[in-house]
């Protein structure tokens, strides 16, 4: 079979089910997810086609005069009568391999469009006057930018949808925490960077500490002050003997929280080598939905590498 340049040999999502060796020439497929394939001297084209009956995935087209043999379900019995005895099962388990190869791609793109997603979602987040963005216009500017395909970006915004970060409403991209977007993106940003565990990741002890003290707020009446709380220390004590699982709280316990400003005391503590106990501390504030934004993000992290792969 012979191919001249710019011929198309099957177009994506055509019912072919036939195999073709490339014996000269140089063949290039893609398809509509923008991924791309050459075929050269001795690969084979269409062998999920042949051996699993499905549509072409990819537009084929001859980039050069090209040669091909060409092996129908028909004359595949022939064929292995003239060819070794493995024929088929080399075919099989490179079919196998593909399918493989395929499914690790896309897992492989998805990974790639979550940072360069979020790149994009941050950027137009600080700069919209409103909670909702076109969803076009962020397919657009990731696919144009770093050249991932519209499909796998769809996917990853499923993902965070699933994830309540964000709302895809027909046309248009809804956020529910512009904050929570910004620090997700950030904390991928360093973890990328320095290849260590980003600073804005909360351990088990502080996330802990920090839920008992949301519930106090939220237990209190006392109203916010420009977004700031205070709770009182019996308060905060008397509300984590509930919500820390049999740990308890101690001015130690609150001390890499307070090194970090997330929490702020009443009183002097020091440098940490002579603690006060947590009664001698009338009570603590910090800035409220800056705490949620942040148990937020450690909520989200942790299952993101998890829906990933």
């Amino acid at each position: 079979m012979i191919l001249s340049e710019g011929q198309i040999l099957f177009h994506e999502g055509d019912s072919g089910n036939n195999l073709y060796v490339v014996r000269s020439g140089i063949l290039q497929g893609r398809n509509t997810r923008g991924d791309s394939n050459t075929y050269e001297a001795g690969d084979l084209i269409g062998e999920l086609s042949l051996l699993k009956n499905e549509p072409c995935p990819e537009t084929v087209i001859a980039t050069e005069d090209s040669e091909l043999l060409e092996i129908t379900p028909e004359n595949l019995n022939e064929t292995q009568e003239q060819e070794p005895v493995w024929f088929k099962s080399i075919i099989q388990f490179m079919t196998g391999r593909l399918s493989i190869a395929q499914s690790n791609k896309h897992k492989s793109d998805k990974i790639k469009a979550l940072p360069s997603l979020l790149y994009i979602l941050d950027s137009k987040a600080t700069l919209a006057a409103s909670n909702e963005i076109a969803l076009d216009e962020i397919l657009q500017a990731v696919h144009n930018l770093f050249n991932i395909s519209r499909d796998d970006i769809k996917d990853v915004l499923l993902l965070l949808e699933e994830l309540e970060i964000l709302k895809v409403q027909g046309d248009n991209v809804v956020f529910k925490n512009k904050n929570v977007v910004h620090l997700l993106y950030e904390t991928i940003r360093y973890r990328a960077r320095y290849q260590k565990m980003p600073p804005q990741i909360l351990s088990m002890t502080e996330q802990m500490v920090l839920n008992a003290v949301i519930k106090t707020v939220q237990q209190s009446n006392e109203p916010l002050k420009n977004g700031m709380f205070t709770v009182m220390t019996p308060d905060l004590l008397k509300v984590s003997r509930r919500a820390m699982y049999g740990a308890t709280l101690t001015t130690r316990t609150l001390l890499p929280l307070l090194q970090r400003k997330l929490l702020n005391a009443s009183i002097t503590l020091g440098d940490g080598s002579a603690l006060p106990e947590i009664e001698a501390v009338p009570f603590f504030f910090g800035d409220f939905d800056t705490i949620l934004d942040l148990m937020e993000l450690n909520r989200i992290y942790p299952l993101l590498d998890k829906k990933l792969v």
